[in-house]
């Protein structure tokens, strides 16, 4: 069996809830946690693209930085990494081969093992520091057992109602519980009353304050992400790295802090796969997250003219998008429901419910036929967006090869 077919057969299996098995397997190789500096981020969007821009501006700095995400877009190595380069599957057969006594005997979930071969080769690699991006939650996140000393809270709004709870009291309250003995700082983007007060609130149990980062905006231009939000991550990466600069933790001037943010590439976000037909790919996927596109591509379209907009979708199921996604029909001409690659994806005919206008709606279940038809019927002069989910890419990189390696970026021109 190869690493992906191992790996496979255990994202399988049902999501495990509770720390136990992952301080299981961390003991089991000796707590590398322990032997690292880890800062984890928490939220429901912009993690990603806070952890890249910390990790990035971190690396121009001439540290070493161990960057753990998730989900992948097209290699589960995607979700490993050190300054850019990701695990080759030597390493990962490695621990598996090492500690497949301990993995049989503990069953940790595809997350939790994961979790830990990060840890264990960012430690085994002697890396400055490790950015950590929670998967799910805070409460029983398995990135949560790993005695990280600073939080980066990004927004926090409705998501996985399923299983963090269908209220945002419910749902900062779990991610909230990220805070333990082992933080040492809190960092937060600006939250709505009741999530602030609630994330406070376990701050001070824990003896410790919030530092928000609010209404604060950074002149820089970012290259390779774009809109608005982007500059708000950016502003909380920047009141971070000033705190540890501070602390003497590390030792950065402005100029770097400027290149590490302006540099920083996080595929999926407002990603410009090719122009003329301009076609772009975002992996927005919940209520705040497309709100913050449609803000983008409005932003977008005031200095980009296109004769024909075409929008791709397809969703996760139990998204509650419906409200959200009907303002997304009179910004184009054409739309296409599709679906995921995926068991538990939204079908194509709910989707197209949504839209009141049958005639510029169409329905193509199978994603590769939705997409080959979107770039068939684009002309240079229209712009198609494809949005809806990180298991679209695969997909994408049949189309597009390689769009998704890091010396393949595009210009926001």
């Amino acid at each position: 069996m190869s690493i992906s077919e191992y790996l496979l057969s255990i994202s399988s299996k049902k999501i495990k809830y509770g720390l136990k098995r992952t301080k299981e397997l961390l003991h089991a190789c000796n707590n590398p946690q322990k032997k690292v500096y880890s800062i984890q981020v928490v939220g429901t969007n912009g993690k990603g693209s806070v952890s890249a821009m910390l990790s990035s501006v971190l690396e121009k700095g001439g540290y070493s930085v161990g960057l753990f995400t998730s989900p992948h877009l097209v290699s589960v190595n995607e979700r490993i990494r050190i300054n850019s380069d990701m695990i080759k599957n030597k390493h990962i057969k490695s621990f598996i081969e090492k500690y497949e006594d301990s993995i049989k005997l503990i069953q940790p979930s595809f997350f939790e093992l994961l979790t830990v071969i990060s840890i264990w080769y960012f430690e085994k690699q002697k890396v400055d520091f490790c950015i950590l991006e929670t998967g799910l939650g805070g409460r029983y996140d398995s990135v949560t057992a790993c005695d990280n000393a600073g939080i980066i809270f990004t927004p926090i709004s409705m998501d996985h109602h399923s299983l963090l709870g269908n209220t945002i009291s419910l749902i900062a309250t779990d991610k909230s519980m990220a805070i333990n003995n082992n933080t040492e700082f809190v960092f937060s983007s600006k939250q709505n009353q009741r999530v602030m007060q609630i994330l406070c609130k376990r701050a001070y149990l824990h003896n410790l304050k919030i530092i928000f980062a609010n209404n604060e905006k950074p002149t820089i231009i970012l290259d390779y992400l774009y809109g608005k939000h982007q500059l708000e991550n950016a502003m909380l990466v920047i009141k971070c790295v000033n705190y540890l600069n501070n602390k003497e933790i590390i030792n950065l001037n402005e100029r770097q802090i400027t290149d590490g943010l302006k540099k920083t590439v996080w595929f999926g976000r407002f990603h410009i796969l090719q122009a003329q037909p301009t076609i772009i790919f975002d992996v927005a996927h919940n209520k705040s997250s497309l709100k913050s596109f449609l803000e983008s591509f409005n932003s977008y379209l005031e200095i980009n003219k296109f004769e024909r907009k075409y929008l791709l979708c397809a969703f996760e199921n139990n998204k509650k998008i419906r409200s959200i996604l009907k303002n997304f029909e009179n910004k184009f001409d054409y739309i296409v429901c599709s679906e995921t690659n995926i068991r538990d994806s939204m079908p194509s005919n709910e989707i197209a419910k949504i839209f009141r206008n049958k005639d510029k709606t169409k329905i193509i279940k199978n994603i590769d036929e939705s997409i080959g038809y979107c770039i068939k019927n684009t002309k240079k002069s229209d712009v198609l967006v494809i949005l809806g989910s990180h298991f679209i890419a695969p997909a994408i990189n049949t189309f597009f090869k390689n769009c998704f390696a890091l010396d393949n970026k595009r210009l926001l021109t």
